[in-house]
């Protein structure tokens, strides 16, 4: 029996000894391996910066809402000559949007032709990256 307990502390000893000695290896692994999964998704992603125009003196605010921002309307800025405009980044590809006036009234962008069925009866503007 002593002979066992003697071999299964021998084992231990053995075993705390290789743990300590791959930890250092582990953590280096372990960093590599985070920071590579930290920068994956950002370089494949390419945005252009796009700006938004629109003429609308009489409006109290104006902003856009789109694919791109999840439908979350994201504000513009009024000159004293009643444009508002405003710069957001958008993904390569074709996205749709609409204009948002006074918080309510949701419309197609009338400068820019290109539109597609919202699946509700009216239309989205596309805006093409």
């Amino acid at each position: 029996m002593a002979v066992k307990k003697e071999t299964k502390a021998t084992a231990a000893k053995k075993t705390v000894k290789a743990v300590k000695e791959a930890a250092p290896k582990a953590k280096k692994t372990v960093a590599a391996v985070a920071a590579k999964a930290k920068t994956a998704g950002k370089a494949s992603v390419k945005t252009t910066e796009v700006e938004f125009k629109v003429y609308a003196p009489g409006s109290a605010s104006v902003a856009v809402a789109g694919d791109f921002n999840n439908w979350k309307p994201s504000a513009l800025k009024k000159d004293k000559a009643g444009n508002w405009s405003g710069k957001l980044k958008l993904s390569t590809g074709a996205h749709q949007y609409k204009i948002v006036f006074n918080g309510q009234y949701w419309e197609t962008d009338s400068s820019n032709p290109e539109r597609v069925s919202d699946g509700h009866g009216g239309e989205n503007s596309i805006k093409r990256v």
